[in-house]
C-alpha cells in the first residue's frame, strides 16, 4: 500500500496508529483488502481496492469501534460482509429513556468510488433543514426544474453534458415524518421517460414527464434509500423558474 494512501488511512498526525491485515477478497475485476486499524482510543476498518495488475483505486473506512463503548449492553456495532462485496455496518443503541434506536449503512466500491447503497435507520433527523446538493447547477434543458408538493417533499432536476442527460436529487417525508427517502443520481431520457438503476444497487425507479407533472415509480428494493414503511412512487408539479434578480 503506498505511503501517501497509509498517511490518509490512519491520518498523520495519528502517529501511533497500527495497521494489521485481516483478509483479502477476490473478485473478476479487483482485489480488497480490509485492514484493522488501532488508535489509542477507537479501532477502524478500512478497505483498500486494487485492480487485478496491482493499480490501487481506491479506500475507504467503513466502521468505527469505540473502545469506551466494548463489551457495552447498551451499544453495539457490527459488521458484515457479503459476496458482491457490500460492507454492511449496523449500530444499536439504548438511550438514557430506555428507547432503543438503530442505524445501517451499507457500502459497495462503484463507478471508481464507493458509494452509500443501503441505508436504514429509526433515529429522528437532528435537523429539519433539508440540503439539496445540486440546487445552484443549471436548469436550461428541457425537463430541468423542480418538482415539488413542498418543501420537504420533491425532485430536482438539473442539466449534464448532453440535452437527454440529467442528474436528479429526491427527497420524500412520509407519515408524518416517520419515514423518510433520499436518491441522488443520474437520468437519460428517452423522449419522456427514464429508469435510475445503479451497478450494486437493488433499486430501480421509473421516471415519466407528461406536461409538467412527473411520475415516480418505484421497482426493485429501493430499502437502501427509504425507510421500510414507505416507497418512492409518487407525482409532483414542476414549479415556475425563479426570477433571476438584476
Amino acid at each position: 500500500i503506498p505511503d501517501s494512501i497509509v498517511e490518509q488511512i490512519i491520518a498523520s498526525k495519528d502517529k501511533k496508529a497500527i495497521l494489521h491485515p485481516i483478509l483479502k477478497i477476490e473478485k473478476e475485476e479487483e482485489y480488497y483488502l480490509l485492514l484493522n486499524v488501532q488508535h489509542p482510543t477507537q479501532q477502524d476498518i478500512a478497505v483498500v481496492v486494487f485492480s487485478k495488475k496491482n493499480k490501487y483505486l481506491g479506500f475507504k473506512v467503513v466502521a468505527a469501534f469505540d473502545e469506551q463503548q466494548k463489551n457495552s449492553r447498551l451499544y453495539g456495532k457490527t459488521l458484515t460482509i457479503n459476496k458482491e462485496p457490500t460492507f454492511l455496518v449496523a449500530e444499536n443503541k439504548m438511550g438514557e429513556d430506555n428507547a432503543a434506536s438503530y442505524e445501517k449503512k451499507g457500502w459497495a466500491y462503484s463507478d471508481s468510488i464507493f458509494k452509500l447503497i443501503f441505508f436504514d435507520s429509526n433515529k429522528k433527523p437532528n435537523s429539519s433543514v433539508i440540503i439539496n446538493p445540486i440546487d445552484t447547477l443549471p436548469t436550461m434543458n428541457t425537463y430541468s426544474g423542480d418538482y415539488a408538493r413542498d418543501s420537504k417533499n420533491f425532485i430536482s432536476i438539473r442539466d449534464l453534458a448532453t440535452p437527454n442527460k440529467y442528474q436528479f436529487f429526491l427527497h420524500f417525508e412520509k407519515q408524518n415524518g416517520d419515514c423518510v427517502g433520499e436518491l441522488k443520481g443520474l437520468l437519460n431520457f428517452t423522449k419522456n421517460k427514464a429508469t435510475y438503476t445503479e451497478k450494486g444497487d437493488p433499486c430501480i425507479i421509473h421516471f415519466t414527464i407528461t406536461g409538467n407533472v412527473i411520475a415516480i415509480k418505484e421497482e426493485g428494493n429501493c430499502g437502501n434509500h427509504r425507510n421500510m414503511t414507505c416507497y418512492f412512487n409518487d407525482n409532483y408539479d414542476k414549479k415556475k423558474k425563479r426570477n433571476k434578480k438584476k
